[in-house]
């Protein structure tokens, strides 16, 4: 490669760069919109009628795309239902 290619490659690459952040921050944004939706509207059905814990495993699995703190706390929360369902199942034995 000529310097000249280099110095074309090098103004090409960081012509990109802006853009990819802009994909980057706007996905970013959706994902939290939707997850934030989802979540919200979550703990609303908890106390009205409707599928509240659906929802708010949906939402944190969404916010989970991005954000690794909904990401554990999806874990956690799936790690809970889990032990749940073991000690129900060994107390109707």
């Amino acid at each position: 490669m000529k310097p000249d290619d280099t110095q074309q490659f090098d103004k090409a690459h960081t012509r990109e760069m802006p853009r990819v952040t802009a994909v980057r921050q706007t996905r970013r944004v959706l994902v939290l919109v939707l997850g934030g939706v989802l979540l919200v509207g979550g703990l609303a059905l908890m106390v009205l009628p409707g599928p509240g814990i659906p929802l708010i495993f949906l939402g944190l699995t969404v916010l989970s795309w991005e954000f690794p703190a909904a990401k554990r706390l999806l874990f956690n929360m799936k790690m809970k239902v889990k032990n749940m369902r073991d000690s129900r199942s060994r107390n109707r034995r």
